[in-house]
Formats: C-alpha cells, sequence, structure tokens
C-alpha cells in the first residue's frame, strides 16, 4: 500500500512513476519519450510534496531535481 512517503522518496516516486508510465503507454502507444516520463515523474513528486505541505519556492525547486532524479531513475531501469 502507498503511503504520503512513497511520493517523496526516490525509490517510491520512481515506482510510482514507471507504474504509472507502464499504463500510459498501454493506453498511448505512441506517448513521447522521454517527455513524458518528465511530466509524469514532475507530477508525482509535485503531488506529493502538496500532500504534505505547502508550497515555497526552496521546496518547489527541490521537488524540480527531485523528478528529475526520479525520471532517470525510470529510464536507466527501463534500459536494461
Amino acid at each position: 500500500m502507498l503511503t504520503l512517503t512513497d511520493f517523496m522518496t526516490v525509490a517510491g516516486a520512481t515506482a510510482i512513476t514507471a507504474a504509472v508510465l507502464s499504463l500510459l503507454q498501454d493506453i498511448w502507444k505512441k506517448a513521447p519519450e522521454p517527455w513524458c516520463t518528465w511530466i509524469l515523474a514532475e507530477v508525482v513528486v509535485f503531488l506529493g510534496g502538496l500532500m504534505q505541505g505547502g508550497v515555497t519556492v526552496r521546496a518547489a525547486l527541490v521537488w524540480f531535481v527531485s523528478g528529475i532524479v526520479a525520471a532517470a531513475a525510470v529510464r536507466q531501469s527501463c534500459n536494461k
């Protein structure tokens, strides 16, 4: 079962992004890569951050970078 903490860890955000991306690619066969992965990772991380507290410039910057890391982790795991 997912918890709010899962959205805010690299492993959790990566797993959630990979699962949603897999579903999306089944529905949308020509999903643009790697943009789709990056957008999904950002959405997952930002949702987790919004569910845990308020938005500050510092928090948004950290979430943005965390989304990039999660997207890179998903891309790396899918390329092997």
